[in-house]
Formats: C-alpha cells, structure tokens, sequence
C-alpha cells in the first residue's frame, strides 16, 4: 500500500465512534494515515462528549463535522473501516466500492448520553470508546503498511478487532 494510506471511517451517525477513530487516526498516523469519517444518516452534529474526550487526551481536532458519505463515493480510498455495533442490532452502512473493509464494531457511547446517565458516566462511556479506538489505530500503525498487499491488510485489520475487544 502507498503511504498515507486513505482511510473513511464510517458508522450511521458520523457524531462520535468515527469521529473519535478519524482524530485518532489523524494525529496518531503521523503522517501515515489520512483519515475521514462519515455516516450512512448523518446526525449534522458532533457530539460534544466525543470531542471532550479527544480533549482530554490532547487530540487535534481538524474542523469535524457529521457528513454524509456520499462525499467520498468518488474519492479514491484506500480502507474503508465501519464502527457501528452490530451487537447492539445496529444497521451498518455498506460502502459498495473496489477497497479494503473492514468492521470494528464498538458500541455507540452516545446512546449512554442520551439515557439520562449522570456525567460521570458518560465520560466513562466515551473514554472506553476512546481506549478501544486507539488500540485499534496503534495496532494499524504498528504494520508495516507500505510493505502488506490488499489481502494481507484485511486480514490484519480483522486480527485488530479480535485482539481489541
């Protein structure tokens, strides 16, 4: 694969897992990775949690926005991840396209937020979010990206989610 590697991450919303997964990728990748993020049904917000967790961790932010992903149908990518949470019944978008896929479902911390928790709670949603995606950047990070053929990136995307959970 060429450097940087061109990563959409997708879920329904696009307001907090692909937001938090698109700064982590960013400001982790170094350089390495490009990273955006977009949802199938867009909530047209951020959720400000997300972005206070990314805070916390003194993670850049570059203008984030809850976008469609039909922004990128024409964009050539090179990855394209989906963190929605199966588990949990959640429909996840499909990206029809010649790229590499592939699904780290994490469960979505803005349902916690909107059940009423208390604060406290909330940030513990969203910091274990933020835990599970930076596993899974740094793991992705620590491949030798320009050296894997398509085949051998997909599988070592699906071994991340495994070693992740």
């Amino acid at each position: 694969m060429q450097l940087p590697l061109k990563i959409l991450v997708l879920c329904t919303g696009n307001s907090c897992r692909s937001i938090i997964a698109e700064a982590l990728a960013n400001h982790l990748g170094a350089g390495r990775l490009q990273a955006f993020s977009a949802g199938s049904n867009p909530t047209g917000q951020v959720n400000p949690h997300a972005l206070a967790v990314l805070a916390r961790h003194d993670v850049p932010v570059r203008d984030p926005r809850s976008q469609s992903w039909d922004e990128f149908e024409n964009q050539p990518l090179d990855l394209v991840i989906t963190v929605c949470d199966n588990a949990a019944g959640e429909s996840c978008p499909i990206w029809l396209g010649d790229t590499v896929k592939a699904h780290w479902g994490v469960p979505d911390p803005a349902h916690v937020a909107e059940s009423g928790a208390d604060e406290a709670v909330i940030a513990r949603a969203f910091e274990l979010t933020y835990q599970q995606m930076t596993c899974r950047i740094e793991r992705l990070l620590a491949l030798p990206l320009e050296k894997l053929s398509a085949a051998e990136l997909a599988h070592e995307l699906d071994d991340i989610q495994r070693r992740c959970d």
